[in-house]
């Protein structure tokens, strides 16, 4: 640890870069978009689908939710890759 070839730099600043980007792949964007997806069906069946109660309308928009995290899985990681290429490995492989 107290070799100066920059190996406990180099450890700071992959675990930098994984924590980063597990929080925004795996917390902070899945559950933003998700959260979106369920408000908007919740909207949408409140407005279009007026015959169903309340409860069921409730659960519904959770299978909605819960339905799309297959589909959204992929774009996100992808566009966080893309994210952290173009700002935090950049700014960091600079230094």
């Amino acid at each position: 640890m107290y070799k100066k070839d920059g190996r406990p730099k180099k450890v700071l600043m992959e675990t930098g870069d994984a924590l980063l980007w597990q929080t925004l792949a795996s917390v902070v964007i899945p559950g933003f978009t998700i959260n979106r997806i369920c408000a908007f069906s919740q909207r949408y069946m409140q407005r279009n689908m007026t015959k169903i109660p309340p409860t069921p309308r409730n659960l519904i928009t959770v299978a909605i939710g819960l339905a799309s995290i297959p589909i959204i899985i992929h774009p996100i990681d992808g566009g966080v890759t893309l994210l952290m290429n173009l700002t935090y490995r950049k700014w960091v492989k600079s230094e």
